[in-house]
């Protein structure tokens, strides 16, 4: 197999992942600019579980993070009957650009197949535990605020990176602010010890508050 379909594969796994989660939190169906926010803050966390980042660049746009390798896989899934979408039209973006605009949740028929295979590999058992305490910590958030969390992120807000470039937070690289304020919350935790869990729900409530002017 090659590295191309390898990467294919592992995105699509993510996807099947965050859908099942989703559901689990009660988030879906996921409008698309929603699940690829939702895939950016399991990108730009996954250190706080202690997990390598899958993709840990990403365009800066003024309507948040886009992954348009992501949006082709979540076809192919769609095409598979993996998943399944509602609600399709198209809607004009920041730039005045038609898109495709729908919401997706997973065919369970074909998708828990998957996850039981995936169910029996200890890796995929970890990101599934990540991904499903994320997605419990998202769904603290209204609508409104799951659409306008990554404007609060401190990877993705960053002054130094200007819309229309690339945000970079990969293993290497020491900008992945956000995994790093994440890790901060020990000191409101009696006995400074938070869990991954506890990091998560902590850093959500945190861009909640300044989502409505707090700090």
């Amino acid at each position: 197999m090659t590295m191309a379909k390898v990467d294919v594969l592992r995105r699509q796994v993510r996807l099947v992942t965050l859908l099942d989660a989703a559901e689990g939190a009660g988030l879906v169906p996921l409008k698309i600019l929603r699940l690829h926010a939702f895939a950016y803050l399991s990108n730009v966390l996954a250190p706080v579980w202690d997990m390598p980042v899958l993709d840990g660049r990403v365009l800066k746009r003024r309507g948040g993070p886009f992954y348009p390798d992501l949006q082709q896989d979540l076809d192919r899934l769609v095409g598979q009957g993996v998943t399944v979408i509602s609600g399709v039209g198209h809607v004009q973006d920041e730039a005045e650009r038609w898109r495709l605009e729908g919401a997706y949740r997973l065919n369970r028929k074909f998708a828990d197949p998957i996850l039981e295979v995936l169910s029996h590999f200890p890796e995929e058992r970890h990101l599934r535990s990540f991904i499903s305490e994320l997605s419990y910590a998202l769904s603290a958030l209204s609508d409104e605020e799951l659409d306008c969390a990554f404007r609060e992120d401190a990877t993705y807000s960053d002054p130094m990176i200007t819309v229309d470039n690339v945000i970079d937070f990969s293993d290497w690289s020491e900008r992945n602010y956000s995994a790093n304020a994440a890790d901060k919350f020990d000191v409101v935790i009696p006995g400074g010890n938070a869990t991954p869990g506890e990091k998560l729900h902590l850093y959500v409530r945190h861009l909640q508050r300044r989502i409505h002017g707090g700090r």
